[in-house]
């Protein structure tokens, strides 16, 4: 199957060589991108099923087809990569685990800055792409974390600030995915031994904890208010609990000489907000600031203080129903639970197979 999709691949790059990226809108082109898809399919289907054949399949099956499909990927104008191939890759990643910490810089050095780029001019070119790598990501930073730790600096802050810009997209699966890397990857750094958390903290968090604030203080980025205020939530928490010994600021200045850390995110929070909205008093930010603090251990306390602040500020005028999404998703379990309940009540009113899958 590897040879019919090499074979493949090399005549779709010899059109493209030829007539440019047009030619991936030939039929015969898209029909052997079809071939390329179908058997990318059939390999992460038999991936997923591969239970008590793993160090096999990670052995004898993933490196010739990673040799295969990441320079064929690489190599393929933006137009002639599919994204089955990110998906792919995902669900060997998955699977393997740790067992492919040692093939991600080739994951990277093929896929992800290619991909990056294929989709950094605007939120809506390559949806497919778009969902496909920030999930690839979540995967790797989930089960291959200490594989992001050997990356080259370069390329560790171009991974970095490809998350921030996936939180900035209003398509609220991509932005959900990007939060939940921000969490995953602040609570694993958190867990690394020290000089490497401080390194990372002291790097990134004051940026990454400004660029959530500022897509959370943006009506357009509403769907996705439970991912930021919980990712919100933790970081404030990690300041709070002085979990992040490394000084976020200049210990340097001479004006930084009693600054402490919660001190600084406080002044910092304070002075984003300040600036973004002009209509509230330094009051009102001063009171929003330390119920960030105040509540950050208590989730839901947290939740309904971010709320109430942003429907202060005036920017959510209008249909703030994705505000209440928790509480909505949670009366429709419930009403749910309550009708199995009533309906379980009464013989013959649920099929016993329904029955078997609610046990």
């Amino acid at each position: 199957m590897l040879g019919l999709y090499k074979a493949v691949s090399e005549i779709i790059s010899s059109c493209v060589a030829r007539d440019g990226a047009v030619a991936t809108k030939y039929a015969n082109v898209r029909a052997m991108r079809t071939i390329k898809k179908e058997a990318l399919m059939l390999v992460d289907t038999y991936v997923k099923h591969c239970e008590g054949e793993v160090a096999a399949v990670n052995e004898n099956m993933v490196p010739p087809l990673l040799e295969a499909v990441l320079a064929d990927y690489a190599q393929n104008v933006p137009p002639a990569r599919d994204a089955e191939v990110l998906k792919t890759v995902n669900t060997i990643t998955s699977t393997l685990g740790g067992l492919m910490t040692d093939k991600i810089p080739v994951v990277f050095d093929s896929v992800f800055e290619s991909t990056i780029n294929m989709i950094n001019q605007d939120f809506t070119d390559y949806p497919e792409h778009r969902l496909a790598i920030y999930q690839l990501l979540q995967t790797i930073n989930q089960k291959c974390f200490s594989a992001l730790l050997n990356l080259p600096p370069q390329q560790f802050r171009f991974m970095v600030m490809s998350i921030m810009w996936g939180f900035k997209h209003t398509q609220r699966d991509v932005a959900d995915v990007a939060l939940t890397i921000t969490q995953d990857m602040v609570n694993n750094f958190n867990m690394c031994d020290r000089s490497i958390s401080d390194a990372f903290f002291k790097a990134y968090f004051i940026e990454l904890l400004n660029e959530i604030i500022v897509v959370l203080a943006d009506n357009e980025h509403k769907s996705s208010f439970k991912p930021q205020y919980t990712v919100l939530s933790r970081m404030v928490r990690l300041v709070d609990s002085n979990q992040i010994t490394a000084p976020l600021f200049d210990a340097s200045q001479p004006e930084n000489a009693n600054m402490n850390n919660a001190l600084f995110v406080r002044q910092s929070i304070a002075n984003l907000l300040a600036t973004a909205f002009a209509n509230l008093t330094q009051r009102q930010i001063e009171v929003f600031v330390e119920g960030l603090f105040n509540f950050n251990d208590d989730l839901e306390k947290f939740r309904n203080h971010v709320r109430d602040f942003l429907i202060q500020t005036k920017e959510f005028a209008g249909d703030n129903a994705d505000l209440y999404l928790d509480e909505t998703e949670r009366e429709i379990e419930q009403k749910k639970q309550k009708e199995k309940e009533q309906a379980l009540a009464v013989p013959g009113m649920v099929k016993p197979s329904e029955m078997e899958e609610d046990e």
